[in-house]
């Protein structure tokens, strides 16, 4: 018994070793990708500014800014890891309309080279939900379907409600999972293998997975008959059963 306690203690600690050392390799390349970007063209401006016409200029802005928001993106999901795996996850819930959700994820996102559709019927009512954490699974979810598929190809997002569940998704036109990545592709730091090395720090679906679950709903992946992948998450519409208020300029 002795043996086998001593041997799973020390599994643990080499698996523990592993996901250390596997996040600071995650964090120290997508943290040094945006910083190098940000830090060259602050000393562009800063040293020969005035050199650049007004278009130079606003693209090395753009720049800074793009650095900025990649790293906002990585540092928000440390934190979501970490208060997941300390149990200090607690929802702030609201009466959310998914439409407003999708429309505040795809402005963090901003400008993408991807044809676009968003389809959320009118008729939907608001969800009981911490409408920020939403916010995050969405942004992760559209961010990953960007990753994997070409540029130019069509990423759809639809919403639809039924026996009292709200369910989301996010299709993309990328190369699809392999069968046997589809049950572990939720895990931290999972990555699928690629002949091209994606970035990322390999929390973004964890979180997903975990933020879903903590509204008592789930979150899976298939494959799509005609190519791609597609994310769904389903979870209910009134998680503490309160009455459904009416959307804004809704009728009752």
């Amino acid at each position: 018994m002795k043996l086998a306690e001593a041997a799973r203690e020390t599994a643990l600690l080499v698996e523990s070793d592993r996901l250390r050392t596997a996040l600071l390799n995650s964090i120290s390349h997508e943290l040094r990708t945006p910083l190098s970007g940000i830090i060259g063209s602050v000393s562009t401006l800063m040293e020969a500014g005035d050199l650049y016409n007004e278009q130079t200029r606003r693209e090395l802005l753009e720049t800074i800014q793009e650095g900025a928001v990649r790293m906002e993106r990585v540092v928000a999901n440390l934190l979501d890891t970490a208060r997941l795996e300390s149990g200090m996850l607690q929802l702030k819930t609201d009466w959310c309309d998914i439409e407003d959700i999708v429309g505040a994820a795809l402005r963090r996102i901003g400008d993408m080279a991807h044809q676009l559709t968003v389809e959320i019927p009118n008729d939907l009512d608001l969800i009981r939900a911490d409408c920020i954490l939403l916010e995050q699974v969405l942004v992760n979810l559209v961010d990953n379907a960007i990753k994997y598929s070409p540029p130019a190809s069509a990423i759809a997002i639809t919403a639809a409600q039924e026996n009292g569940s709200m369910q989301v998704s996010v299709l993309d036109n990328g190369p699809g999972i392999p069968s046997e990545d589809l049950s572990r592709i939720f895990d931290k730091f999972y990555r699928i293998r690629q002949p091209k090395q994606m970035s990322g720090t390999g929390l973004g679906l964890s979180i997903c997975k975990g933020i879903i679950e903590a509204h008592g709903g789930r979150i899976w992946a298939q494959n799509r008959s005609g190519g791609g992948t597609a994310f769904h998450f389903i979870i209910p519409v009134r998680g503490d059963g309160a009455i459904i208020p009416p959307k804004a300029g809704r009728l009752i």
